[in-house]
């Protein structure tokens, strides 16, 4: 076990080329694979409405970003950091399917149309500041200063959507919201991990303990959102 450093990257050679991190690869591809079932499992509702539609769309996202991110990895010794944008932006862009599935519910118009108008602005901006990130500030060194804008878009519209609004809904809408902001609470170790950089073993690092917090919190939306289906369908 390691504190505070991490283990060396693990290379592993295939047909005569080296891959990295064959272990994160994995994970992201099993994120991927659970993305894809609950969209699916979404898709088939007979309700189609902006709340389940945007939720699908998020699994899509998400699921197809972290598989690019994994990707990124396996083949950094061909790609380099560019190989990492795609999955950076990807980020963004799921985080921007929750805002608007959750909004879509409010019970307030006015309300509904600021708060779309907040998260469109928040997009383009991180966008922007991304961008700005990825071509002005030298990131080879540390790598992690890329993620920076990407965490703080996701910490800002999750804590705001599924944290304030998940409690909000859960009292005012339907008690399956309740996993929406517990999902939030799920998270928390993974941010200890990532920042304490604690691993447990070379093939089960703080990424791989990320990517199990991850998978719950899926399970736990779909949760919510299986919930408010029902409640709609009774209703």
């Amino acid at each position: 076990m390691l504190i505070g450093q991490d283990f060396d990257k693990i290379e592993t050679n295939i047909f005569g080329y080296k891959f990295l991190e064959i272990n994160a690869f994995y994970g992201d591809t099993i994120i991927l694979i659970v993305a894809l079932i609950l969209a699916y499992k979404i898709s088939k509702y007979t309700l189609k409405t902006p709340f389940f539609n945007n939720w699908k769309w998020f699994f899509i996202v998400f699921g197809v970003g972290f598989f690019a991110g994994g990707l990124g990895h396996f083949v950094f010794h061909y790609w380099g950091l560019t190989g990492k944008y795609a999955s950076w932006y990807l980020g963004i862009i799921a985080v921007y399917f929750v805002e608007r599935a959750i909004v879509s519910i409010h019970p307030n118009q006015k309300w509904r149309q600021r708060f779309n108008v907040f998260f469109k602005i928040k997009l383009l901006f991180a966008i922007l500041a991304a961008t700005c990130v990825f071509i002005f500030v030298d990131i080879s060194q540390d790598p992690q200063k890329g993620l920076v804008v990407p965490s703080l878009n996701s910490i800002i519209g999750l804590i705001m959507t599924l944290g304030f609004l998940g409690y909000y809904y859960q009292k005012t809408i339907a008690t399956s919201f309740k996993y929406l902001w517990i999902s939030t609470l799920v998270l928390i170790p993974s941010a200890v991990f990532q920042s304490k950089k604690i691993n447990f073993h070379q093939w089960f690092d703080r990424n791989d303990v990320s990517h199990i917090l991850l998978i719950i919190s899926l399970l736990l939306y779909y949760k919510a959102i299986k919930g408010y289906y029902k409640h709609l369908k009774e209703s």
